[in-house]
């Protein structure tokens, strides 16, 4: 039996709008059509230098299709790659969605572009706020955690995301990236910790098999 598609995409820029919609239906089962699956799911991407994670596609076969993936971030990008992690064209910025043709070549692989670094505390707050000795490079949602006394040598992990290219503020937050975290209060992070920062971004999406 084939499969209905429908779809409705409405882009809103400025003044400009532009509505597009379409209605197909896939090709019927056959004995090289076999399944007509969709796979839905999320994942949080991490920096890679080369060719990110893949995303994980279940049980679906090397038919053509449609992903639609959000970047589920308050703050940072998404690096979306077609051609199983050579080119990246496809950058989605925080809280966006993009809906885009697969073909059956290569798998579709994500990351984030910003490096793993070290930085050091200056202070800290009760409400989450958090000032680093120097400025982190890029914007963005980051894995934080302590490397060295005088608190910790390995973690406690936080959430710490920041708003500006060169920051040296962010606001942490504990891991499901809402909660305010208090540092201040016991021993958390102070003054002269050092930490590890690691880029990450969070994304859910919906790959259909036709």
């Amino acid at each position: 039996m084939a499969t209905s598609i429908t779809g409705t995409i409405r882009l809103s820029y400025g003044n400009h709008v532009h509505n597009e919609t379409f209605d197909s239906t896939s090709t019927a089962y056959t004995s090289t059509n076999k399944t007509q699956q969709y796979s839905a799911g999320g994942a949080r991407a991490v920096y890679s230098a080369t060719t990110g994670a893949t995303v994980d596609t279940g049980t679906i076969d090397s038919d053509e299709g449609l992903i639609l993936i959000k970047n589920v971030n308050t703050v940072g990008p998404l690096l979306v790659s077609m051609d199983a992690g050579t080119n990246w064209d496809i950058k989605i910025p925080a809280g966006l969605a993009n809906l885009i043709s697969v073909g059956p070549d290569h798998h579709v692989h994500v990351k984030t572009g910003v490096a793993d670094a070290d930085i050091g505390v200056a202070s800290v707050s009760t409400t989450g706020a958090i000032v680093f000795d120097s400025g982190i490079s890029f914007a963005g949602t980051y894995v934080i955690n302590a490397k060295t006394s005088p608190d910790h040598t390995s973690g406690p992990f936080y959430i710490v995301k920041t708003t500006t290219n060169a920051a040296t503020t962010g606001t942490v937050y504990e891991l499901d990236g809402s909660t305010k975290k208090d540092l201040a209060t016991g021993t958390v992070y102070t003054s002269g910790t050092t930490a590890t920062i690691k880029n990450i971004a969070d994304y859910r999406f919906t790959l259909t098999e036709a």
